[in-house]
């Protein structure tokens, strides 16, 4: 039997606010702690820990927590899995999004220039060309853009959404281990 739409977005939406709460907090605490966020090792963690390891852990938490409680027999069919972790990905990025726009554009402005600043020395320490620095800048601010950040954002949740619903639409195996 199939899982209800309803049930479906109420989960999605716990799950996807979860998400979201995680990487508002954390950009709050990378604000207040002043962490240079063009750096190689933070842009390796974040991606690690923000882009693929909370997302994914996530998901998977929202599709077992469907199939635990509301599908028969313990498992979902394979869009049912698709939908709930795209579900998940789209409100926890676009929330997450629209906070870093707001807090950006509004709040404090002068924190990306200032970022941008820690960039531009950092590339300076490599002896690059300044044309070279100038396209790094550019390209940065360009993904600081909104629709660029919502654009990537639906990209990755799709990607993602579809991976992770082959691993998650199966039959929970506790049953058959005690057997």
């Amino acid at each position: 039997m199939k899982t209800s739409i309803a049930i479906i977005l109420k989960n999605g939406w716990i799950y996807g606010l979860i998400m979201a709460a995680i990487s508002i907090v954390f950009s709050l605490l990378l604000y207040i702690f002043d962490v240079n966020l063009f750096s190689i090792a933070f842009s390796i963690f974040s991606a690690l820990v923000f882009l693929l390891g909370i997302p994914i852990t996530l998901a998977i938490l929202g599709c077992n927590s469907l199939r635990s409680k509301y599908a028969e027999e313990r498992t979902i069919t394979y869009l049912d899995a698709v939908f709930t972790c795209l579900l998940i990905f789209v409100i926890g990025f676009i929330l997450s999004n629209l906070y870093n726009y707001i807090f950006n554009t509004y709040l404090d402005p002068s924190y990306m220039k200032q970022q941008m600043a820690k960039l531009v020395e950092m590339l300076e320490k490599f002896d690059l060309p300044q044309e070279k620095i100038d396209e790094a800048i550019a390209k940065s601010e360009k993904n600081f853009n909104l629709g660029t950040m919502l654009m990537n954002s639906a990209g990755i949740a799709v990607v993602l959404s579809l991976i992770l619903a082959i691993f998650v639409k199966k039959k929970d195996k506790f049953e058959d281990k005690i057997l």
